[in-house]
């Protein structure tokens, strides 16, 4: 195992079905170049299925399934940074499929100097017909894709789909707020976007590493048209709660504006909601 990277790779699993779980963890037992552990939190706790994680296991790579508490996603994320006293963590979530040498390139990504988080690149699989809102890039945000090319370059956010962090870059930083994102079954988003805000603002890099790619399997109950405008509705709530202006990942295109009077409303009222409601 010598040369090989030492690495801590985390996931949780909320209430995804052991199937879609275990495409994620087959992609993880493939990967190549690096050592270490990967560890499950499983918010769905059940004995067999934790057996069946650990047979995932090699030589070089160690598959654990621990439980915990569901409180949220932001609250996971950060069991996800303190799981271990290394330096350098991996997250992916448990419907992306990661490309053998995904975890080699974020390492690669996060030892260039004052680099904090870099995010992956991340391609849709859909697990079914395309919706034709999803040909906006505005909702290909709302389904956390994020596809700048091969490069590897700086940038103001990343999806944490599947993103590595440095904690020693900027330490006092290294949160997520409990307040922003997904919680008690409302599509609320808006961590990864305030978490990259305050590393930027401790003077530490963010980057956009695209040759470490995944799949994010997008499953048939989320290709309607209702799950997106709820989705946007929880997008304007997000956005309203960490300030600041709409700030979608790329520059909208032809699609865009063309479906804006299909994908604005619903945005615009979870905005308002947040802004002049209660949450």
């Amino acid at each position: 195992m010598t040369g090989l990277r030492a690495v801590t790779i985390t996931l949780m699993r909320y209430r995804e079905p052991d199937w879609l779980v275990c495409d994620t963890l087959a992609g993880l037992a493939r990967q190549v170049g690096i050592r270490g552990e990967v560890i499950l939190f499983d918010q769905n706790w059940a004995p067999e299925f934790a057996e069946t994680v650990t047979g995932f296991s090699q030589p070089h790579l160690v598959f654990r399934c621990v439980p915990l508490e569901a409180r949220g996603i932001a609250y996971a994320r950060n069991a996800f940074l303190n799981a271990t006293s290394d330096d350098v963590v991996l997250s992916i979530d448990p419907d992306a499929v990661p490309e053998p040498d995904w975890a080699l390139q974020l390492l690669k990504a996060v030892d260039a100097p004052g680099v904090a988080v870099a995010g992956c690149r991340i391609l849709p699989h859909w697990r079914g017909r395309r919706p034709l809102l999803a040909l906006s890039r505005v909702v290909l945000d709302q389904y956390s894709m994020l596809d700048w090319g091969s490069t590897t370059r700086p940038v103001e956010r990343i999806v944490s789909t599947g993103y590595a962090v440095r904690k020693s870059v900027a330490p006092g930083q290294m949160y997520f707020d409990t307040r922003l994102g997904r919680r008690d079954g409302k599509l609320i988003s808006g961590e990864e976007s305030d978490f990259c805000s305050r590393l930027r603002q401790a003077g530490a890099k963010v980057v956009y590493c695209g040759e470490a790619v995944v799949r994010h399997q997008v499953l048939a109950e989320r290709l309607t048209w209702q799950w997106v405008w709820r989705r946007l509705y929880h997008a304007g709530i997000g956005r309203q709660q960490g300030g600041g202006a709409p700030n979608p990942s790329q520059k909208p295109g032809i699609w865009d504006w063309l479906l804006l009077p299909a994908i604005l409303p619903p945005y615009a009222m979870g905005w308002m909601r947040a802004r002049f409601g209660r949450i």
